[in-house]
């Protein structure tokens, strides 16, 4: 729930009734296993997290390189 649904820990703490810091270890300890069995030639958790936020950087630049631009058009698309 906390890794895969993306929810907070005091959430997911809340609906299991476990306390975060058990939470947490869970977590690391289930990223480990993940590490150690990784597929050959597969990313590892930790470098896949690496790339999301590089791509989520591109797309909030592009994102904003976007809104740029349709202003200019609009602004230039205007009949005085």
């Amino acid at each position: 729930m906390l890794i895969i649904e993306g929810l907070g820990a005091r959430e997911v703490s809340e609906q299991l009734g476990v306390a975060e810091n058990i939470l947490y270890r869970w977590k690391q300890e289930y990223i480990k296993d993940l590490e150690a069995n990784k597929p050959t030639g597969g990313q590892s958790p930790k470098e896949m997290a690496e790339e999301i936020e590089q791509l989520r950087k591109q797309l909030a630049k592009s994102q904003r390189m976007n809104a740029i631009l349709k202003k200019t058009v609009g602004y230039f698309s205007k009949e005085d």
